[in-house]
């Protein structure tokens, strides 16, 4: 006999592969493989009195304050250490609770669940004035640039033609469709788009209809108006929310560390309920890096991405040579490579299923490399 301490974020599929066992006994224990951490914020100390003795009944276990044992008014914190299989038996207990733990029921019927793919959205900025100037090109070369995307493999090529950077003015509508038309016309008379996926990073809704018009299939939007949704949906495209804290000339200005988690959920909360009949052809989450939070609250973001699976729709992070490189290791737009693919792997790890990212070639080396760890034979 030999053993092995294996990596607990080991692929528990591909090992079953090499154990063999039955499929309806690896479908049991792939539910109590996956081990999570559930904060929970102000529960009332009868509720986490309840919980406990829920939690023990089951093999889970719950963390909480010596006092809240004897009851009391004070709203206590308590930290919920459970498997997949014993969320499922726990949400169903909770759910005929009092004391509000019919909500936590609620939370823990969700899925969480991580995608198989992550995909590559490669940025093409055709302003002047975006934060990496390596991402600018003209649209004399644009066609010789895209195509290069797309020989590189990239799922995704989202056009920029105005700056969302901290401290950016919008240049208007006008000037923005005289930006936008000469290069969706080259991506549409070369028939570009039935090569990839192209994406338009605008909230103007005449430009947007101008791309979906010919041949885009993605509205990006960073102004989380709903409207965009359904403007999507008429067009079978897909659609991108993302969480912006103030508009781009001001949102950086004495931004202060927060509750952020629950901040960006109730406005997922709130927005996705105005949307959720849009027709888009699907619904992606930006929690929006770097748009009016500190770099505390950008790594919270990256580090407990799995939070807000909760939802249901997918997720796209782009944190690419971003600000909070710069704040955790002092450097330039240009130095932020490494700082890039270190978040970007780790939102992958944590649920992302598209990477915005102005270095698609250094990025889809870096996923192939996750893919080759997480899929690894036993050996």
């Amino acid at each position: 006999m030999r053993a092995y301490k294996l990596n607990i974020d080991s692929d528990f599929d591909q090992i079953c592969n090499f154990i063999a066992p039955h499929k309806s006994g690896a479908k049991i224990m792939r539910k109590k493989a996956n081990l999570n951490f559930i904060l929970i914020k102000d529960i009332k100390a009868v509720a986490v009195n309840i919980l406990k003795q829920d939690a023990l009944s089951i093999g889970a276990e719950l963390v909480s304050s010596h006092g809240a044992i004897f009851g009391g008014e004070k709203l206590e914190n308590a930290l919920l250490i459970i498997n997949d299989k014993q969320a499922q038996i726990l949400a169903k207990k909770e759910l005929s609770q009092d004391f509000g733990l019919k909500k936590l029921g609620y939370f823990l019927s969700n899925s969480f669940q991580k995608p198989k793919k992550c995909e590559i959205m490669a940025v093409l900025n055709f302003n002047n004035d975006s934060f990496n100037p390596a991402s600018r090109v003209g649209a004399d070369e644009a066609v010789l640039r895209m195509e290069s995307l797309i020989d590189l493999g990239v799922d995704y090529i989202d056009i920029g033609m105005v700056s969302s950077r901290p401290g950016s003015e919008y240049i208007g509508a006008k000037a923005e469709f005289e930006r936008v038309k000469p290069v969706v016309d080259l991506i549409y008379t070369n028939k570009l788009y039935e090569k990839v996926e192209f994406s338009l990073d605008s909230f103007d809704p005449f430009c947007l209809e101008y791309a979906l018009n010919h041949g885009f299939g993605f509205v990006n939007d960073i102004s989380a108006d709903t409207n965009l949704a359904f403007l999507a949906g008429k067009y079978g495209a897909k659609y991108c929310l993302m969480h912006k804290n103030g508009d781009t000339k001001t949102m950086q200005i004495n931004v202060k560390n927060s509750d952020i988690l629950e901040i960006i959920s109730e406005f997922f909360t709130q927005k996705l309920e105005k949307i959720k009949e849009s027709k888009a052809k699907q619904i992606y989450l930006d929690v929006g890096i770097g748009f009016g939070k500190t770099a505390r609250d950008n790594m919270a973001l990256i580090k407990h991405l799995e939070h807000f699976l909760s939802f249901g729709y997918p997720l796209l992070v782009g944190a690419s040579r971003k600000s909070m490189i710069d704040y955790y290791n002092p450097s330039s737009v240009d130095e932020r490579l490494a700082g890039s693919l270190y978040l970007h792997q780790k939102a992958i790890e944590n649920g992302a299923s598209i990477i915005r990212t102005h270095d698609p070639k250094e990025h889809i080396q870096m996923l192939n490399l996750h893919n080759a760890y997480k899929d690894l034979e036993i050996v």
